[in-house]
């Protein structure tokens, strides 16, 4: 047996838990000690009445009035005991009740930033914090008492506010909010975020409790951000208009200088010894690559201010992607390296750009040449994932360091000073890449370790 059960042999606690256990010892009691009390008084009684008192009915009368007397001690001390037991537990609510509304009237008090407005259903201001004396200009002592419609609601936004403060009284546990605007004290209006509570009191009452956030910084920050948008797209539209304009303008002279640099290597002008045929060659070659640049860059700035349009036609891509093998085989064979193909052979069309297309998939390709090592393979991979077709071209090259992953396709960004002295260009072929693709409707990715592999990945939604 347990302490428990020591300290309380009869199990009283356990019985006394129990629902019927009142009722059930009340009857007990009743049958077993009051009602046999009551039949025994009342036979004394009979006798007394008949036989008259004895000696020892005196000393019977006396006990049971002694004991009398303690029960009513006894029971005025047990109602004395829990009334002033109740009135303590009363004054330990009250003041804990006064702390923690203390507690949070400084803390209202106190927030520096939110102003908070108390008013009853006729809109007589109650409570006004420190925050609504900084935001609105008007003391304490001024606010109370006062109609908040009067003290900083503008004529034109009354209305607003009212129907507010009705749809918080219909409803108790809503929380109305609206950004509107207020009035100060030197009559300047400021634009907030007001919600709205409301509260019972204990007289049955409501008050009803006004928010405000000052938005006037948050409006002068969107003022500015837009403007500076405005200013950044007319910048844009500035720099496009004049690569457009340079790209013409450079292009009308330099194919003049390869259509020359070409006759001359040629022998059209003349007999050239070997070292001009070479200088020729130079000048032809230098101008096909900067008319490449200029083409990508003019492709770009299109692109980038949303003027560049799709010519969309069905297309077969496993067709389109070997005409494209074709063409840089030769290229990849300078270099030794070879082009194995995987293409889905059920693949369905596509509606794209194919011109566009082709530049993606020249861009990757070429690039996939250039970084692989000399007599290295490329892998090119064309299948069907859901609804999209996937284009992966893959080489053992290189490779791409984690670090500069995110470089990849930014417009004139090159990975590091020894990529860029060792394999050229500019930095605008990936680039492109991505605003074609996203001009299809498809997204565009990379996998890389460094010194091992690269794969780079687009995919072309499919025709439903």
């Amino acid at each position: 047996m347990d302490k428990k059960d020591d300290m309380d042999p009869l199990r009283l606690k356990e019985w006394f838990s129990k629902p019927y256990s009142i009722a059930v010892t009340t009857l007990l009691l009743f049958f077993l000690v009051l009602y046999r009390a009551w039949l025994y008084i009342g036979n004394w009684l009979e006798n007394v009445l008949v036989n008259g008192l004895v000696p020892g009915d005196v000393t019977f009368l006396k006990a049971l009035s002694f004991i009398i007397i303690l029960l009513i001690a006894n029971i005025t001390y047990m109602v004395l005991s829990k009334q002033v037991g109740l009135l303590r537990t009363v004054h330990d609510q009250e003041k804990k009740l006064n702390f923690y509304e203390t507690k949070f009237q400084n803390f209202i008090d106190n927030v520096p930033d939110i102003a908070v407005q108390g008013f009853d259903t006729g809109c007589n201001i109650r409570y006004w914090n420190s925050a609504s004396e900084n935001m609105f200009g008007y003391l304490r002592d001024e606010a109370l008492g006062k109609k908040l419609t009067e003290l900083i609601v503008p004529d034109k936004n009354k209305s607003e506010l009212l129907d507010l403060i009705v749809s918080v009284q219909e409803d108790r546990d809503q929380v109305n909010a609206l950004e509107t605007t207020l009035s100060t004290k030197n009559g300047e209006t400021i634009p907030v975020f007001s919600s709205c509570y409301a509260v019972g009191l204990s007289d049955g009452e409501l008050e009803i409790f006004s928010m405000e956030i000052n938005l006037t910084e948050r409006i002068k920050m969107e003022n500015a951000l837009l403007e500076a948008k405005e200013l950044a797209e007319s910048s844009n539209e500035a720099k496009s208009r004049f690569l457009a304009n340079m790209s013409h303008e450079i292009r009308t002279p330099l194919n003049a200088i390869m259509g020359f640099s070409d006759m001359l290597h040629g022998g059209f002008a003349g007999p050239l010894n070997e070292k001009q045929a070479g200088y020729a060659k130079n000048i032809s070659v230098s101008g096909q690559h900067l008319l490449g640049l200029i083409n990508n860059i003019l492709d770009l700035s299109k692109a980038e201010s949303g003027k560049m349009e799709l010519q969309p036609e069905m297309i077969q891509p496993g067709p389109m992607l070997q005409e494209i093998i074709e063409v840089m085989t030769p290229i990849a064979k300078s270099r030794k390296i070879t082009i194995d193909t995987n293409i889905d052979p059920n693949l369905k069309t596509i509606e794209a750009d194919s011109g566009k297309l082709k530049q993606i998939m020249y861009n990757l390709i070429g690039n996939a040449i250039k970084f692989s090592h000399e007599g290295g393979i490329i892998f090119v991979r064309v299948n069907t994932v859901r609804s999209s077709i996937h284009f992966e071209i893959e080489d053992r090259g290189i490779g791409i360091k984690k670090e500069n992953l995110d470089k990849l396709f930014k417009p004139f960004s090159q990975l590091d000073q020894s990529t860029t002295k060792e394999y050229e260009g500019t930095g605008l072929g990936l680039s492109l890449v991505r605003k074609l693709t996203e001009l299809h409707g498809g997204e565009v990715w990379v996998k890389s370790e460094y010194g091992k592999y690269s794969i780079f990945a687009f995919s072309i939604p499919q025709t439903d």
